[in-house]
Parts: C-alpha cells; sequence; structure tokens
C-alpha cells in the first residue's frame, strides 16, 4: 500500500499519516470485538454501529477496500441480518493485518 499517496491525498505528510495509521488499527481492532459481540448475541444493531465506524474511518484514510466491507456489513446489519459476518469479520482482520504488516 502507497502511504505516501494516501497521505498526500488527505494533506498529511507520511509519518503523521502513519501516526493516524496506528490510531485506525488500534480503533478498528477495538471495534471488530463489538461487532464480534453483537454477532454472538445476536444484536445486529450493535455490529452495525461498529460497521459504520469502521467505514468513517476506512473512507477518511483512504482504505477502499475496507470501507466497501464495512458499508456492506452495517447496511446489512442494519436490515437485521448477521448471515455471513463471520467471513466479513476475517476479512476485515486481514485486512487491519495487512495494514500493521506495513
Amino acid at each position: 500500500m502507497d502511504f505516501k499517496h494516501l497521505a498526500s491525498k488527505i494533506g498529511f505528510d507520511e509519518e503523521d499519516f502513519m501516526e493516524l495509521v496506528e490510531l485506525f488499527i488500534t480503533t478498528t481492532l477495538s471495534d471488530l470485538e463489538k461487532i464480534k459481540q453483537g454477532v454472538s448475541t445476536n444484536h445486529p444493531e450493535d455490529a452495525a454501529a461498529a460497521s459504520h465506524s469502521i467505514k468513517g474511518a476506512a473512507g477518511n484514510m483512504g482504505f477502499d477496500d475496507m470501507f466497501v466491507l464495512a458499508k456492506k456489513m452495517e447496511s446489512q446489519a442494519r436490515s437485521g441480518s448477521l448471515e455471513n459476518f463471520d467471513a466479513y469479520i476475517l476479512d476485515l482482520e486481514t485486512m487491519v493485518k495487512n495494514l500493521a504488516a506495513n
């Protein structure tokens, strides 16, 4: 992932952007735990709220794949369905791990 390019798109230098990436990772991992809890307790509204948080942050950071997935999750959870959320969670966790590896 080209962090320098993403940083310049939102008006940050690469060092400051990397600090935001670290915060994003921490926050997203927390939101993922909230989604897991919502799934395990069958509370789609909780999963929707946490998905919304991830969607907004990912969109602001330019992480388009995460944005699209979180948007799908939010929409689906708002309609009351948690179907396939285990797979969605795994996909998001993989994306976050890839960010952390950079």
